[in-house]
């Protein structure tokens, strides 16, 4: 069956920014807080809301049942994706500029999965503003 329903592009970003929220507070909580201690049908719960923030941000990514751009959206996912990649580079100097005499940095699993969320979060909640306030 085919959807003939689509949602709008800055429906589809408000959506992946509210999932990408919640797999960022799922994983600085589980940074901060044991996830073995928590009572097995919590975990449960919480598995399956992960799993379907995940399903979610699949689809917003891949953009199913999304309507296309327009030339406004496009150049604002430009200018979202240029600030990223700036903000990114300023970090990626000062990391260079702070790790002095060879000291390497050790980027876990759990500290990937927060930095990856919160980098797509930020992407999400800047084309929105981007959508909101350009000219």
């Amino acid at each position: 069956m085919y959807l003939s329903k689509r949602i709008s592009l800055t429906r589809n970003r408000q959506l992946g920014a509210l999932c990408w929220a919640l797999i960022l507070s799922a994983g600085l909580c589980a940074r901060f807080f044991p996830v073995r201690g928590l009572p097995f049908p919590v975990r449960i719960a919480v598995a399956v809301l992960l799993g379907a923030a995940g399903v979610v941000v699949v689809c917003t990514t891949l953009g199913l049942f999304t309507e296309k751009g327009d030339e406004r959206s496009a150049e604002n996912e430009r200018r979202t994706n240029a600030a990223l990649f700036t903000l990114f580079f300023l970090a990626m100097g000062a990391g260079l500029f702070l790790l002095k005499d060879g000291r390497t940095v050790l980027i876990g699993k759990g500290e990937l999965l927060v930095i990856f969320s919160s980098v797509c979060l930020a992407k999400d909640l800047l084309f929105l503003a981007y959508e909101r306030w350009s000219g």
